[in-house]
C-alpha cells in the first residue's frame, strides 16, 4: 500500500454523467485507493449536468429536458444497475420507494409518428408498437448485427405479409411488379438460391415465400458473421446480399410507387418498407468492410444522412418522411446546415438507428421520479461511500496551456462560502434523495445566501452576474497529478473559454473547438388540470392500448417532442390537487445573430421570455389536433391554456398562467446540445489524445464512438477516460465497453 505522499490525486473537473462515470469506474476496483484518490469539482449546487434535475412549487420536478432510457442503453443500465445493488448492499438508500432498478422505471413500447401531408394540408399519424422481448438491458452486451437485422427483416415481413384489409388490392399490385425482377444469374450462389426465387416470383408471392426471401437474405446476414467461414467466403456472402438487397429495393421502388399515393395506410407501408430497404442496401454497399469485416460508419460521416439515403435510391417521399425526421429531430439536428433543413452526418445517424434496433425489454424505459431522483442518487451515492470527494460551487476559470507537456495549474472561482466548508446536495422527499432547484441556502453564509435569493442569481448560468467569493489555484503534485476534464465544449472556447489558451497553442484543440458545433434547445413542462380523455384524446383512437404513456418526436417545430410523464407526479406534492396529465415537451431552436458577452446579465432571461412567447403561440395554433376539447372558436387547431394548473393561484392571462409551468432555454455553454455535422468527426480528440500527459478528455464532445449527443454516449465517454487514468498508471481495466452493435 502506498503512503499518502506517493497517491496520486486526480481532479475530475465537471459532474455531469460522463464525469460521475469516470469517477466510478476509476473508484470500482478493490483498493484503488491504494494508488489515487479523487475529487470531483463542479459549479454550482447539484451534479448530472444536463441529466441534472431541480424541485420547484409543490415540490414539481423540473428537468432540463425529456430523458428517457432506451433499451439498447447497454453501458448506463449496467451503471444504474450496479449503483443500485450497491445501495442496498451498504444500505444507503433504506426508506427510498425504489428498492432495485426495475422498481425506478417504467416500460413503454409504443412510439407515435406524425407526419405532415402537404396534398391533404394536414397531420396524418402512425402508431408503431415495439414488440418487447426477454431481454435485460445492460446484461450480456449489445445483441449481434445478424440479430438487428432479423429483427428489422422480421418487421418489414409484418408490413408486407402480415394480415390487414387491404391486403388483396396489395397482392394485385405486387404480383404485377414482380415481373419486372431479374434474377442474378451470373452469381456463383445462384443456384443454391435459385429454387426459392423462382417460387417467389410466381403466383406464391404472398403465400409467405416472400418472406422466405427476406429471411433468406437474414440467413446470408448470419453467415457473413460465421467463424466457420473464411475471407473468400464472405465476401461471396456480402456480395449475394448486396445483389438481392439491390434487387429487393428495385421491386419494391416499383410497388410502392404504384400503392402510396391510394391511402394512408399504403403511404406509411411505403415509407416503412423502402426505409428499411434503402438503409440495409447502404449499409452493406458503404458501411461493411468486405476486406476487414467490419462495420465502419466513419466511412460515410462526411455526408448528410439524407443525402446518403438519396445516393441509394431513396424518394422523395422517404426523404421527407416520419422516419427520416424522427433522426434529425431525435438528435436535434433538424435546423442545421445552411437551408436549416437538416444536416447530420450520415455514420453517425446510421449507428445511432442500427443501435437502437438493437433495444432489449421495450424500446423506452421512462424514469420514475426526476432524471436526477432515480438516476444521479444512486450514483452520487455510492461515490460519496466510497470516498469520493465533491467540491460544490467551484467553477473552473482557466486550465492553463504549459509547453512542458503537462497541465501544471488551474484556475478556479470558489462561488460562495460554506458554512461548514462541505455542502449536502440533496434532501428527503418522499423518501426519496432529491435535489434542489435552488441552492439550499441554510448552508451557505448567512449574508451571501441573503444576497443570492434577494438577487435571484443562478450560479450555473454565464451570464450570471454574482461576485464569486474567492479564487483558488490548483497546482499539479500539490493538488492533482491527473485531471479529467468533462466540461462541455462550448465552455472551453471563446473569449472566456476555459482552455482559451490550450485552443490558441494547439492546432488540433483548434481544429476541435471550431468544428464541433452545438446548438441550444428549449423546453416546456405543463401540469394540465384534465386527462387526456377529457381532453379528447382517446387513447385507443389514436392506436395506444389503454393505459400508455404517448410520446413522439416528429411534431410541429419548434415544440415538436412530447412525451406524456404523468408517470412521477405521486413523486410530486399534489394531496388533493393532482393534475389529470403531466406532458413535457421539447425542441430546438437557432441562435440570434450575436450571443452577447457574459457581462450581458439580461441575455438567458430574453431568451427564456423568448421561447415562453413562442411555445404561447405554438401551443394556440397547433394543439387542437391532440386535444380538440380544449380548442376554441378563436383557436379552432390550438388549446385554451385555462385547462393548464395555475401554479399562482391568481393568473389573470393566458400568458401569466402559462408562465407559471416550467421553461429552460438551454442557451448556457454548459446546457447546449453537442452536434455531430457531417465532416466533422475528423476533428474530436479522443479521451488520451489531449496533447498533455495528465490531461484526460471525456464528454459527448470528443470521439467516443457513435458521437452523438446522448447520456449512453457520455457515459461511454466516462468509461473511456477512467480507464485511460488507469492505462496510464498502469492498473488493469476489467470494464468491458459496449460501444454499440458490431458485426459479430
Amino acid at each position: 500500500m502506498q503512503n499518502s505522499e506517493n497517491k496520486k490525486k486526480i481532479a475530475i473537473l465537471g459532474s455531469g454523467m460522463s464525469s460521475l462515470t469516470a469517477a466510478y469506474e476509476l473508484s470500482s476496483y478493490k483498493n484503488w485507493q491504494d494508488h489515487y484518490d479523487i475529487t470531483i469539482y463542479q459549479m454550482g449546487w447539484r451534479l448530472g449536468g444536463k441529466t441534472a434535475t431541480g424541485r420547484g412549487p409543490n415540490e414539481r420536478i423540473q428537468e432540463h429536458g425529456i430523458h428517457i432510457a432506451q433499451g439498447w442503453y447497454e453501458n448506463a443500465f449496467r451503471l444504474i444497475q450496479d449503483s443500485y445493488k450497491e445501495c442496498e448492499q451498504h444500505n444507503l438508500m433504506p426508506d427510498s420507494p425504489f428498492k432495485s432498478w426495475e422498481e425506478a422505471f417504467d416500460r413503454e413500447d409504443t412510439t407515435l409518428l406524425t407526419h405532415f401531408d402537404p396534398k391533404t394540408n394536414q397531420w396524418i399519424k402512425k402508431n408503431i408498437i415495439f414488440p418487447s422481448n426477454e431481454y435485460i438491458p445492460g446484461q450480456g452486451g449489445p445483441l449481434p448485427f445478424s440479430a438487428i437485422i432479423h429483427k428489422a427483416i422480421g418487421l418489414v415481413a409484418e408490413i408486407l405479409f402480415g394480415t390487414d384489409p387491404n391486403k388483396d388490392n396489395l397482392v394485385n399490385m405486387a404480383s404485377e411488379s414482380a415481373k419486372e425482377i431479374k434474377p442474378p444469374e451470373h452469381h456463383p450462389l445462384w443456384a443454391n438460391f435459385k429454387a426459392k426465387f423462382e417460387a417467389f416470383v410466381k403466383d406464391k408471392l404472398f403465400k409467405h415465400e416472400g418472406e422466405k426471401l427476406l429471411n433468406y437474405v437474414s440467413e446470408l446476414v448470419q453467415n457473413l458473421t460465421s467463424g466457420d467461414h473464411d475471407h473468400a467466403q464472405r465476401k461471396e456472402h456480402h456480395s449475394m446480399i448486396k445483389e438481392l438487397l439491390g434487387l429487393l429495393s428495385k421491386w419494391v421502388t416499383k410497388l410502392i410507387d404504384s400503392i402510396a399515393d391510394h391511402n394512408e395506410y399504403f403511404y406509411w407501408l411505403a415509407v416503412f418498407v423502402e426505409f428499411g430497404l434503402v438503409n440495409m442496401k447502404g449499409t452493406f454497399e458503404d458501411v461493411y468492410d468486405p476486406e476487414t469485416h467490419e462495420l465502419d460508419y466513419e466511412r460515410i460521416n462526411d455526408l448528410d444522412y439524407r443525402e446518403w439515403l438519396k445516393n441509394h435510391g431513396a424518394s422523395e417521399r422517404l426523404l421527407s418522411s416520419a422516419m427520416v425526421r424522427f433522426l434529425y429531430t431525435g438528435t436535434f439536428h433538424n435546423l442545421t446546415g445552411s437551408n436549416h433543413q437538416g444536416s447530420l452526418a450520415a455514420g453517425v445517424g446510421l449507428h445511432f438507428l442500427t443501435n437502437s434496433a438493437g433495444y432489449k425489454g421495450s424500446f423506452v424505459w421512462k424514469f420514475k421520479a426526476g432524471t436526477a431522483d432515480t438516476m444521479i442518487t444512486p450514483i452520487y451515492l455510492v461515490l460519496k461511500n466510497r470516498g469520493v470527494k465533491f467540491k460544490f460551487f467551484h467553477k473552473v476559470e482557466q486550465v492553463h496551456y504549459s509547453n512542458s507537456g503537462e497541465i501544471e495549474k488551474i484556475s478556479m472561482a470558489e462561488q460562495v462560502t460554506l458554512k461548514n466548508g462541505t455542502y449536502t446536495p440533496t434532501y428527503k422527499f418522499k423518501n426519496l434523495d432529491v435535489w434542489p432547484g435552488e441552492p439550499l441556502y441554510d448552508q451557505i453564509e448567512d449574508r451571501q445566501a441573503k444576497a443570492l435569493k434577494e438577487g435571484k442569481y443562478d450560479l450555473e448560468e454565464a451570464w450570471c452576474g454574482w461576485e464569486n467569493v474567492g479564487k483558488i489555484s490548483l497546482e499539479k503534485g500539490k493538488d492533482f497529478d491527473d485531471v479529467i476534464l468533462g466540461i462541455p465544449i462550448d465552455v472551453l472556447g471563446g473569449d472566456e473559454g476555459i482552455c482559451k489558451e490550450i485552443i490558441d497553442n494547439n492546432e488540433a484543440w483548434k481544429n476541435m473547438y471550431n468544428h464541433v458545433k452545438s446548438i441550444p434547445t428549449m423546453s416546456m413542462q405543463l401540469w394540465i388540470k384534465p386527462t387526456l380523455k377529457e381532453l379528447g384524446m382517446n387513447l385507443p383512437d389514436w392506436g395506444f392500448p389503454e393505459g400508455s404513456l404517448p410520446n413522439l418526436v416528429t411534431y410541429a417545430d419548434p415544440q415538436y417532442s412530447f412525451i406524456d410523464m404523468s408517470q412521477v407526479m405521486p413523486y410530486e406534492d399534489w394531496k388533493d390537487d393532482e393534475p389529470g396529465v403531466l406532458i413535457y415537451y421539447t425542441g430546438s431552436f437557432l441562435d440570434p445573430e450575436v450571443i452577447p458577452p457574459y457581462s450581458d446579465h439580461r441575455y438567458p432571461h430574453e431568451q427564456l421570455e423568448r421561447i415562453m412567447r413562442v411555445s404561447e403561440q405554438w401551443l394556440k395554433d397547433k394543439m387542437g389536433w391532440f386535444f380538440p376539447n380544449a380548442t376554441t372558436l378563436e383557436y379552432p387547431e390550438g388549446m385554451k391554456l385555462d385547462v393548464i394548473h395555475d401554479f399562482s393561484k391568481n393568473a389573470k392571462t393566458d400568458y401569466s398562467r402559462l408562465k407559471t409551468q416550467f421553461f429552460r432555454a438551454n442557451v448556457n455553454p454548459t446546457d447546449r446540445y453537442t452536434l455531430s455535422l457531417p465532416g466533422s468527426n475528423k476533428y474530436r480528440l479522443k479521451a488520451n489524445e489531449s496533447g498533455f500527459d495528465n490531461l484526460i478528455l471525456t464528454g459527448d464532445w470528443i470521439n467516443f464512438g457513435v458521437n452523438v449527443g446522448y447520456y449512453e454516449g457520455a457515459i461511454v465517454a466516462g468509461l473511456q477516460a477512467g480507464q485511460a487514468i488507469r492505462d496510464k498508471l498502469e492498473l488493469p481495466s476489467e470494464t468491458e465497453i459496449f460501444s454499440g452493435v458490431k458485426l459479430k
